[in-house]
């Protein structure tokens, strides 16, 4: 997973502060609330995605092996009354 985890870079991380350092100076009440609901609006939406996406990457990666490693029909010993 750590490979999925991206540092972002010089301008971006300036580009974050400055962006933090406007929201905590917010005073309208409203206005920061609002931002609250959208952000876990966003949030939450964005989770949706990241998960249908590790869904759906897992069940490739299982069919990827299944079709590897193919498992082989074994065949009932020759003392047993049944077959299949």
């Amino acid at each position: 997973m750590d490979e999925l985890l991206v540092r972002p870079s010089l301008e971006q991380e300036l580009e974050i502060e400055r962006k933090v350092r406007d929201i905590l100076e917010m005073d309208d009440k409203k206005e920061l609330a609002d931002l609250a609901v959208a952000l876990l609006k966003q949030n939450w939406a964005q989770n949706e995605v990241l998960t249908s996406c590790f869904d759906k990457i897992h069940l490739l990666e299982a069919r990827i092996i299944c079709m590897n490693n193919p498992v082989k029909k074994q065949r009932n010993p020759w003392w047993m009354f049944w077959t299949n």
